[in-house]
C-alpha cells in the first residue's frame, strides 16, 4: 500500500491548556541540568528486539517518499498495529486502540503519538537527504521517535541508532515493527546477491531502543557518561509543543551529546497554538543556558509555519 501524505492533514488533538509553569535555569555554560518543576510520570527502561518480533513484521506497509521519490522509507499501517494489540490485556496496549479507533493524535501523559506520521519529522528527514549529512558510523539518537522515520533514516544511511518513545507499546508495535521492515529491504537486496543478511542480529546490533519519561531516561541511557556512549547526532520532532516539557527534553540532550563535534537537529512548528510551545520557546531556554550555538538551518513556510533548529556546542 501506498500513501501520499498531505501536510495540511496533519494535527495535533490537544486536550489541555497552555502551562505557565516557570524554569530555573542553571548560569551560562553550566553543565548542570536545567531544572523542570515536572515528575517523572513513566520510569525509564529498555526493550530488547524478541525473537517474536519477527512476526510483528507489516503485512501492510505504507511507503512513505523522501524527496520527491527518491527515497521511500516504510511505516507500518495502523491496521496491523491495531491487529498486533487486539489480543492484549494491559492499560497502555488499550490505550493505544483506544487512540487509533478515535483517531486521537494525543493522549496527555499515557499515549504522547507514535501511530501518526509528523510533519515536521518528515521535514526533518527531507533536511537530512538534502544536506547530504554523513551518518557512517555515528551513533544516533532519536527523541520521542513515534515511527522513528529521522532515526530509520540515519540507520540506512550507516549509524547505530538508539530510539526512545515515551510509551513502550508505540516501541514494540509501531517504532520496531518499521525498523525491522526498512531491514528487510536491506535484507532483499543483500540475498539478491553475495552478502548473507540474518534480519533480527542485524537489528539487535544497530539498534537500541528505550521507553519512559524524559526525566528518567536522562539518567538511564548511559548513567556512568561512558564516552563511547555519547552520541554524535540527536535527532527529535513534534516534541516541543508543551513548555513543560522543554527542560526535560534539553537535560536529555546536554546530558548525552558528543563534545565538541556533536550536533542536534529539533524540528517543530514555530508555535503550537493552544499549548503555547514551539522553536521559539524552546531556542530562548536553550540560548539562557549559554551551553549550546542554536540557530534555524531550514524554513517550511507551506501551512503553519515550521522550522529544523541545529544545536552545537559553543
Amino acid at each position: 500500500v501506498t500513501r501520499q501524505y498531505n501536510m495540511a492533514d496533519f494535527k495535533f488533538n490537544f486536550s489541555f491548556e497552555d502551562s505557565d509553569e516557570e524554569r530555573d535555569v542553571s548560569p551560562p555554560g553550566s553543565r548542570s541540568e536545567v531544572s523542570s518543576k515536572s515528575s517523572i510520570v513513566r520510569e525509564a527502561k529498555e526493550i530488547l528486539i524478541q525473537s517474536n518480533h519477527s512476526a510483528y513484521l507489516p503485512s501492510e506497509v505504507e511507503e512513505i517518499p523522501i524527496g520527491g521519490g527518491n527515497l521511500w522509507i516504510k511505516h507500518v499501517s495502523d491496521s496491523n498495529v491495531a491487529e498486533n494489540l487486539k489480543d492484549r490485556q494491559d492499560v497502555s496496549g488499550r490505550d493505544i486502540l483506544t487512540a487509533a479507533e478515535k483517531s486521537t493524535d494525543l493522549i496527555p501523559l499515557v499515549y504522547e503519538g507514535g501511530l501518526k506520521i509528523w510533519e515536521c519529522s518528515l521535514d526533518l528527514v527531507e533536511y537530512l537527504l538534502e544536506s547530504r549529512i554523513s551518518f557512517h558510523e555515528n551513533l544516533v539518537m532519536e527523541l520521542g521517535c513515534g515511527a522513528g522515520l529521522p532515526g530509520i533514516y540515519a540507520l540506512l544511511q550507516g549509524a547505530k541508532v538508539h530510539f526512545q518513545d515515551f510509551n513502550n507499546d508505540v516501541i514494540e508495535y509501531v517504532t520496531i515493527p518499521n525498523v525491522l521492515a526498512n531491514l528487510a529491504q536491506r535484507q532483499k537486496q543483500c540475498e539478491s546477491g553475495t552478502a548473507s543478511f540474518d534480519l533480527l542480529s542485524t537489528a539487535r546490533k544497530c539498534c537500541r531502543f528505550f521507553s519512559g519519561d524524559w526525566g528518567s531516561v536522562v539518567d538511564f541511557i548511559n548513567p556512568g557518561q561512558v564516552g563511547e556512549m555519547m552520541y554524535d547526532v540527536i535527532l527529535t520532532s513534534e516534541t516541543i509543543y508543551a513548555v513543560e516539557s522543554h527542560a526535560k527534553l534539553y537535560n536529555v540532550i546536554k546530558r548525552h551529546l558528543k563534545e565538541p563535534n556533536g550536533i542536534a537537529y529539533v524540528a517543530a512548528k514555530t508555535h503550537y497554538f493552544g499549548v503555547g510551545g514551539g522553536t521559539r520557546s524552546f531556542e530562548k531556554l536553550v540560548k539562557m543556558d549559554g551551553v549550546f550555538d542554536v540557530s534555524v538551518c531550514k524554513v517550511n513556510t507551506d501551512g503553519v509555519q515550521r522550522e529544523i533548529l541545529c544545536m552545537r556546542y559553543m
